[in-house]
């Protein structure tokens, strides 16, 4: 009877260390929403901001997981109670992770990404602009219990590619101008944090 209770004990811990079995999805959801209001003598400022994001992933095999996330973000700044054009950005994000056991539930993990954002400044201009990223991240995650999981993100590096495109309407004619940038960017331990709920099923 002990040694059944002994190896009853070793697979129920068996299962706990590990991160998710293959099969395992994961849901999550995020709401961010800010307001900065300005009062001076002669003029008031305000400006909001609302984002949503929602993702999806499936283990694939044991500790490794492919996901998808998408969002949406609206910038409005509002001044001497006047609209003025806000910035719309819709976009998306390919993941692969691969998780390392650290301490019981808490694992690190690291993996390839592919991003793509697309932001409308709405100012009447046509001021549009497409950026495609291409990178690697890692953090922690802790996975609370068999349906919640968190998860923070601590280090990443993107290769970055983006095209901007302004049209313009003057005197009946069409003018459009367009750029484009191509850059690198790190972000160190700690820096550019970023915190997500999970809820496994």
């Amino acid at each position: 009877m002990k040694k059944f209770l002994l190896i009853a004990f070793m697979a129920t811990g068996t299962l706990f260390a590990q991160a998710q079995t293959k099969g395992t999805n994961t849901l999550g959801l995020g709401l961010n929403f800010g307001t900065t209001k300005t009062d001076q003598p002669s003029s008031s400022s305000e400006s909001r901001n609302s984002a949503f994001t929602v993702g999806y992933g499936h283990f694939i095999k044991e500790n490794q997981k492919i996901g998808i996330n998408l969002f949406y973000s609206n910038y409005k700044f509002i001044d001497n109670e006047i609209d003025r054009p806000g910035v719309s950005t819709y976009g998306g994000t390919f993941t692969y992770q691969k998780y390392y056991e650290l301490f019981k539930k808490l694992y690190a993990f690291a993996g390839p990404r592919a991003g793509y954002h697309y932001n409308d400044e709405n100012n009447g201009n046509g001021v549009t602009s497409n950026m495609y990223s291409l990178g690697a991240y890692g953090g922690i995650s802790w996975f609370v219990s068999k349906r919640i999981a968190l998860e923070a993100d601590l280090l990443a590096a993107d290769i970055n590619y983006s095209h901007r495109k302004e049209s313009v309407a003057n005197s009946d004619m069409q003018y459009e101008y367009t750029s484009t940038n191509f850059g690198l960017s790190t972000n160190g331990s700690l820096n550019g944090l970023g915190f997500k709920i999970y809820f496994l099923f």
